[in-house]
């Protein structure tokens, strides 16, 4: 396998000849921050050469801050934000790159590349280094006409079928998954509808003594279905529905059907940037157990409530996402949860950046918890959900980074970039 590895790599380079290194960027070159987390900034590095990279934002005199969120076909929206700073203060600009769902990598940060320079070019004309800069127009590809709305087929449905699995074990002990999901999404600027279906099945094997096993299997199927009408830049209503069989919580059969409404306090077309969301929704709910509950039903209907707040906010301080959800059944106001969700990342100072995320959950709503409680081996591998008043989480970091504030050179030898994404062949 390694020869041919080598062989494979020895005839790419001579059918490529390397490419010349851009050199060092003059000291006049516009100061660039790049804040885009998923970004490979190894490529934008040697793609973009007539700006300069810095490592903090308080050095920079552009701030590049790129956002995403998801397309209705399932690619991603890249909004790229230009924040003029020092001689640039009060200067702003917005572009945008869509990729889709079947672009490569290679396709999606070439693109990237080509929106941060178009957004870039404003501001480093007004530097000594503008005079070198020269912006051309490709021409269109042969036999190309004016621009029209192209005729869509599907009406702006899109279907997308997967599965997958594992394998794992040793001597003692074996594992396996299998899952498989069917989508069918309709999104437009009115109207967003999306279908999906789900189904997993896990078995564990443990061996208990030279001669027996202990095995364990659990499935899961559901069912989700909204449709959400647009009412303006802040308003929207809809439906939701859902359907469960898992075996974890002692359900047969569950389905879910009921309206919502939402309002974002800030404008929709906002949203990779900042949200503040208010959502309530009144739902029907049929349960039928796979063993009596608790409270001695095999089946029942209930009616609930739920109410969501949620913000999430990126500046170039850093990024905040918060929601505070609540759930009340109707026929119990005794039986609710409520909970708060909520991650901060900061830079604090030149350097210093930390980020905390954590959850909270009181729980009072478990209805469908079984009368005969779980077994001891049920216990140790959770293979059933238990009784419990409170669920959290928390996670904190802290870093801190001095030295140079040059942020230019890509040296990817080793498979070690110190940035960005980086190509390992492993064995």
């Amino acid at each position: 396998m390694l020869p041919l590895l080598l062989a494979a790599a020895l005839t790419l380079q001579q059918a490529s000849p390397p490419r010349p290194s851009p050199g060092p960027v003059p000291q006049e070159a516009l100061r660039v921050y790049l804040d885009c987390s998923l970004c490979d900034t190894d490529f934008f590095r040697t793609e973009i050469t007539f700006v300069d990279y810095v490592r903090d934002r308080h050095d920079a005199q552009v701030y590049l801050l790129v956002s995403t969120q998801g397309t209705a076909a399932g690619g991603t929206e890249y909004t790229l934000t230009f924040i003029g700073q020092r001689e640039f203060e009060g200067r702003a600009d917005t572009l945008r790159f869509v990729s889709r769902p079947d672009d490569t990598d290679d396709q999606v940060r070439s693109g990237l590349a080509h929106a941060m320079k178009l957004g870039l070019v404003r501001f480093a004309a007004q530097t000594p280094l503008g005079g070198q800069i020269d912006v051309r127009r490709s021409a269109p590809p042969p036999g190309e006409g004016p621009a029209r709305q192209p005729h869509d087929p599907w009406n702006y449905w899109v279907f997308s079928v997967g599965t997958s699995g594992s394998l794992n074990g040793e001597a003692s002990f074996k594992y396996s998954y299998f899952s498989g999901s069917l989508s069918a999404n309709r999104i437009t600027e009115r109207w967003k509808t999306l279908l999906s279906v789900n189904a997993s099945s896990t078995r564990n094997a443990y061996q208990v003594t030279d001669t027996s096993w202990y095995a364990t299997l659990t499935h899961s199927y559901n069912f989700s279905g909204l449709a959400v009408k647009s009412l303006g830049r802040h308003w929207s209503a809809g439906v939701q529905v859902s359907a469960l069989s898992s075996t974890y919580s002692n359900r047969d059969y569950n389905f879910m059907l009921g309206p919502a409404v939402e309002y974002d306090l800030f404008p929709y077309d906002e949203s990779t940037r900042r949200q503040l969301r208010f959502n309530y929704a009144l739902n029907f709910e049929r349960d039928d157990y796979d063993q009596l509950t608790l409270y001695g039903k095999a089946a029942e209907n209930l009616a609930n409530q739920t109410a969501t707040v949620a913000l999430s906010l990126r500046e170039r301080w850093g990024t905040v996402s918060l929601s505070l959800n609540a759930s009340q059944y109707l026929t119990d106001l005794r039986k609710y949860d409520a909970g708060i969700y909520g991650g901060v990342s900061l830079k604090l100072a030149r350097g210093l950046s930390c980020s905390v995320s954590g959850s909270y959950t009181q729980v009072h709503d478990q209805l469908y918890l079984p009368a005969a409680g779980a077994t001891q081996e049920e216990i140790l591998v959770r293979q059933r959900q238990l009784a419990t008043q409170y669920t959290y989480y928390v996670y904190y970091g802290l870093t801190y980074t001095f030295g140079s504030i040059f942020n230019n050179v890509v040296n990817p030898r080793f498979g070690a970039s110190g940035s960005g994404s980086s190509m390992c062949m492993c064995f």
